[in-house]
């Protein structure tokens, strides 16, 4: 232990040459008494009360977590918070005091670093035990308590984000703003989740007014959390946020916060498309019948590949929606809530045609594909998420990409698009039949059209290159 009373005669003797400290037993442990003392020099006193408050641990990022713990314990007993929780709040408290006593805990972002240091710990439960820190921290330096009981879902390996009253009104505010503007609600989700998440980082950082907003702080979520990386989709989200609440904050300070935001482009992957090889071979399986595959599969795995409907249309979509006398079909799209009208093709007809006579159940229910499960005589409209277990069935018997390639049932919108840019088709007629409304949306398709990304190629052949480099 550092004795900070040899410290301080290290100090005196140095400006005064001499080393005799003023005849008083107590100072190393009660300020106020060193602050009766008469030093010769102000920087000295000052110097010996830094050491004194820093042994005493009140630089500490505590406040009141050592005596009103229990009443956040109560808090969520009151609440209704689950019991696994208020066992990881519990343990983590017990961590952070003993941490305390020991001299060892200085701010709560340093615990969390520790807390990162153990290899063993998943992701998703480091976002748990980030999640609970900054409940914890909240509550010490703020006074917060949690006001609704948290709820820990598996499938997101996250918990809802707690915002002090003024930001949650903000949040409720935008969704409510998006709800008017007909987007789909797992769209509106996304968007509120971003900017619940963006205000949960200010509020963790101590900025509990947006005017309050520092640049460097934004920047600590793009670069700082856990194990990745805020990107384009992020920032792109945070500014519309901005943009949106424009009219609740001001247009000053949503132009500053948005200044802050890190430039970043939009990196993806070029699409795996489909080759024509492929095609054929996927067209083939659709037309033999000693496959083994249901009226109800071949149909909408047709209507798939040659429409390039979403699967959520699909699922979706209803008798109704289809004119067999003009040959077209109409939809509300459930991602954007446009109509779409696409042509109905004869090979999509057909398949659509047998499906309904030959194996459709005689139920008055409105849409075209429903479920057939043996052992359940209730039937209802088919889930998007089976269609992509389905195209894998499909592949297998065409045998193709079977090497971990992606198989997933969006590649025959993507293989719709490029198919039409390959025949020089222009953006705005690829735009109506995949149902887009922003010409960006297409543009990302270009880079799939490898034949005409060759022709932009530029010929290296005049500098030396080691072949290593080129393998």
């Amino acid at each position: 232990m550092t004795d900070y009373k040899n410290v301080y005669q290290n100090i005196y003797s140095i400006y005064h040459k001499n080393p005799t400290l003023p005849n008083n037993q107590n100072l190393e442990y009660n300020i106020s008494e060193v602050m009766e003392v008469t030093l010769i020099n102000i920087r000295i006193n000052f110097l010996y009360l830094l050491l004194l408050t820093i042994k005493k641990g009140v630089f500490m990022e505590t406040k009141i977590l050592r005596t009103k713990w229990p009443k956040f314990i109560r808090h969520l007993d009151e609440q209704g918070f689950c019991r696994a929780l208020k066992i990881a709040y519990r343990n983590e408290i017990d961590r952070i005091l003993k941490k305390m006593d020991e001299g060892k805990f200085s701010t709560y972002a340093e615990h969390f670093s520790e807390i990162k240091e153990q290899k063993s710990r998943t992701d998703a439960t480091l976002r748990f035990k980030e999640h609970v820190v900054a409940m914890i921290k909240r509550f010490d330096l703020y006074g917060y308590y949690p006001e609704k009981k948290v709820r820990y879902t598996k499938d997101k390996g996250r918990l809802d984000e707690m915002l002090i009253p003024s930001y949650k009104e903000l949040v409720d505010k935008y969704r409510n703003r998006l709800e008017k503007t007909g987007l789909k609600k797992t769209t509106i989700d996304a968007d509120v989740f971003i900017a619940r998440k963006f205000l949960n980082h200010l509020q963790d950082a101590g900025i509990m007014t947006l005017k309050d907003t520092k640049e460097s702080v934004v920047h600590e979520l793009f670069l700082t959390y856990v194990n990745s990386r805020r990107g384009y989709d992020f920032s792109f989200g945070v500014r519309r946020f901005m943009t949106k609440m424009e009219y609740a904050i001001g247009k000053k300070l949503s132009s500053r916060i948005i200044s802050y935001l890190p430039k970043s482009a939009k990196i993806h992957k070029p699409y795996d498309a489909i080759t024509i090889e492929e095609m054929d071979k996927l067209k083939g399986v659709l037309a033999d019948d000693s496959l083994g595959f249901s009226f109800r599969d071949r149909a909408i795995m047709t209507v798939a590949l040659y429409t390039g409907l979403r699967r959520s249309d699909i699922a979706n979509l209803q008798l109704d929606d289809i004119d067999w006398g003009n040959d077209k079909i109409r939809i509300k799209q459930g991602k954007t809530g446009n109509p779409l009208t696409l042509p109905l093709r004869p090979v999509v007809g057909n398949a659509i045609y047998d499906y309904t006579v030959n194996e459709r159940p005689k139920v008055n229910l409105p849409y075209v594909f429903l479920t057939d499960e043996p052992n359940n005589p209730r039937k209802r409209k088919m889930s998007p998420s089976v269609f992509s277990k389905m195209s894998y069935k499909f592949f297998d018997a065409a045998g193709i990409r079977m090497n971990g390639e992606n198989r997933g049932f969006h590649m025959f919108r993507h293989h719709l698009a490029t198919a039409l840019l390959n025949k020089g088709y222009e953006t705005p007629i690829i735009m109506s039949v995949l149902g887009h409304t922003a010409p960006l949306a297409v543009d990302y398709y270009l880079e799939s059209d490898y034949k005409q990304l060759k022709e932009c190629g530029i010929d290296i052949s005049r500098w030396l290159i080691r072949k290593e480099v080129l393998a």
